[in-house]
C-alpha cells in the first residue's frame, strides 16, 4: 500500500517530495485553508503512513509570524498517530522540537541540511521516523545560501538582514520558491498575485524539495529492505 495521510500539508513541499517518489498523499486538514486538526478523526487501518510537519512557531528561534499558530501540536500529530495506526511514519519540525515531551521515544530523530541534500540553502530541519531511522546525509562542501523562512518578509533589504547574515525578505518571489526547489509554485503564486507576505510565509513553512526528496528515498529505501 502507497496511500499516506499529510498533517499539516501548508503549502505541500514535503506532499510533492513524496509525490515524486510514487506515493499517493492525501491531505489533512490545515488552517491556512480553514481546517483544523483538533477537529480530525481519521479512520484506522486506511493509511500506510503519515507525514507532516506540526507548525514550529511554539520553538521557533524565528518568533511570531504573520498568521502563525503559537499553539503546540506535536501532540496532536501523535494522537493521529495513535488513531490510524500507520505502518510508518515521518514527522518535521525545528531542532528546537528535539526531545518534546510529547514524542514516543522510540521514533528515531536526526537533522537535515537542505545543502546536504542537493539543494540551495542552509535550511537545517529535524526529522522523525518510525519505525526506522530514515537518513543521516552526508555534509556537502561549498557554500549554500541563507535559508528561506517564513519570517524572510519581515527582514527588507537593509543592513540588518547583512549583518545577521539572513535572507533578504525584498526579493523576488520567483527566488524564495527557486531557493525552496518549487519554482513553479513561485510562478502560480505571482499569477494569482499573492502577497508577498503571504507567499514567503508558506514558501518558507515548507520543506525544501530536495530535502523532502532525500527523506522519501530513504522511506522507500526502508520499505524495500522491510519487504526483501
Amino acid at each position: 500500500m502507497r496511500l499516506v495521510l499529510s498533517l499539516f500539508p501548508g503549502i505541500g513541499l514535503l506532499d510533492k517530495a513524496f509525490e515524486q517518489a510514487g506515493f499517493c498523499v492525501v491531505r489533512g486538514p490545515d488552517l491556512l485553508w480553514g481546517g483544523d486538526v483538533r477537529s480530525f478523526d481519521p479512520p484506522r487501518g486506511i493509511f500506510d503512513g503519515i507525514i507532516g510537519g506540526p507548525p514550529c512557531q511554539k520553538f521557533s528561534t524565528a518568533g511570531a509570524i504573520l498568521g502563525s499558530e503559537r499553539d503546540d501540536l506535536i501532540p496532536e500529530f501523535v494522537r493521529v498517530v495513535e488513531a490510524v495506526q500507520p505502518r510508518w511514519l515521518v514527522m518535521e519540525n525545528v531542532p528546537q522540537a528535539l526531545g518534546h515531551p510529547a514524542i514516543p521515544r522510540d521514533w528515531f530523530s536526526f537533522r537535515l541540511r537542505d545543502w546536504d541534500c542537493g539543494g540551495h540553502t542552509a535550511r537545517v530541519r529535524a526529522f522523525w521516523t518510525w519505525p526506522f531511522m530514515a537518513l543521516v546525509s552526508p555534509r556537502a562542501s561549498g557554500q549554500p545560501s541563507q535559508s528561506v523562512m517564513a519570517s524572510t518578509f519581515k527582514r527588507g533589504g537593509g543592513q540588518y538582514a547583512t549583518d545577521k547574515h539572513f535572507l533578504p525578505g525584498n526579493l523576488p518571489i520567483a527566488e524564495y520558491a527557486r531557493l525552496q526547489g518549487v519554482p513553479e509554485i513561485g510562478e502560480r503564486l505571482v499569477e494569482h498575485k499573492a502577497g508577498r507576505a503571504f507567499a514567503v510565509h508558506v514558501l518558507g513553512n515548507g520543506v525544501p524539495l530536495a530535502m523532502g526528496r532525500a527523506v522519501a528515498e530513504a522511506v522507500n529505501r526502508a520499505l524495500q529492505e522491510e519487504a526483501a
